[in-house]
């Protein structure tokens, strides 16, 4: 092929790219709902076994929106990265042995299965674990000891603290049901055992308010911004897929030749020392999420070796 059609054939497959990228964006846009549910699946089974409202916070007009169109656009350039992928490697595929083709292809797709891997590792095992310790942590902060000193009760004007006074339980009584009743009239009074809401029916519907387990109220309430949590997601996503190529990494050095698997088994501890430090640096701030990285990419190295020795002793056979 001339320079004028390698370049033909460069754009048409750039064309190619740019199309499915718009095609899997679109129809990522159409499903942003359920893809934000899917998302905030992991963080609202966390909050409501914590006795917390399955809920996120929009701290600006435009948080919902935003995070919609950036969720969107994510995941179709996510799912179009096979064929992105798939296009370069056509317009590269021309200039390789067929044995370095085979590689290549071989190495693509499992370089594209262990990313995917990463960031399911992520969202079934990491995230809840991640997020349950967050949480906790959170409520352990009481305010429940809140008590003015004699000078604040002066400064503030405010008057002595009132003595405690037994409740008469014989005035109220709130039947508690595992769901709303099927039909219930105007000024009916209810407390639903598994949303953990008080209800009441009105004439035009019913109105509720949330109840929180304890008799005390957190002073930390882990209700997360939707763009916090969405940015904390992807970050965390994109690390695991990335630390789950290590066995691929492993592979090519070794198939190449650039490092010998005895080479590498015999620097494990300097090996182990740099994963440790790019998981402080791919992860939040916080030990839990550094362990749940470093140790996947570890064992992923050790895998790698394993893999490689056998290329290796084809080889010399």
């Amino acid at each position: 092929m001339s320079f004028g059609d390698h370049l033909d054939e460069l754009r048409r497959c750039l064309m190619l790219a740019l199309g499915g990228v718009a095609i899997t964006t679109v129809a990522a846009l159409a499903m942003g709902n359920h893809i934000l549910e899917f998302i905030f699946q992991p963080l609202w089974f966390v909050q409501q076994a914590n006795g917390l409202q399955p809920r996120v916070q929009a701290l600006s007009p435009i948080d919902g929106f935003a995070s919609y169109l950036k969720i969107g656009l994510m995941t179709g350039l996510i799912v179009a990265m096979p064929w992105v992928l798939y296009q370069v490697w056509r317009f590269v595929a021309s200039g390789l042995y067929e044995k370095e083709r085979r590689f290549a292809t071989r190495l693509t797709i499992a370089s594209t299965g262990l990313f995917a891997v990463g960031v399911l590792f992520l969202y079934y095992i990491v995230l809840p674990i991640v997020l349950q310790f967050f949480i906790t942590f959170n409520s352990r902060l009481d305010s429940s000891s809140v008590r003015a000193t004699a000078f604040q009760r002066l400064l503030t004007s405010e008057s002595p603290e009132p003595q405690p006074v037994a409740p008469d339980l014989d005035t109220l009584h709130v039947p508690v049901f595992d769901e709303d009743p099927a039909d219930p009239d105007a000024g009916e009074l209810w407390v639903n055992a598994q949303t953990r809401r008080l209800v009441l029916q009105t004439r035009t519907g019913p109105w509720s308010i949330p109840f929180e387990p304890g008799a005390t109220v957190h002073a930390v309430e882990s209700q997360f911004a939707i763009s916090a949590y969405i940015s904390f997601v992807l970050m965390l996503a994109l690390a695991f897929g990335i630390a789950f190529e290590t066995p691929v990494v492993v592979f090519f050095l070794a198939w190449t030749g650039l490092v010998t698997t005895a080479k590498m088994a015999s620097s494990r501890r300097h090996v182990l020392g740099g994963m440790v430090i790019m998981a402080a640096v791919m992860t939040p701030p916080d030990v839990v999420s550094q362990l749940l990285l470093a140790g996947p990419m570890y064992a992923l190295f050790e895998i790698g070796i394993c893999v490689a020795k056998v290329v290796e002793r084809r080889r010399v056979q």
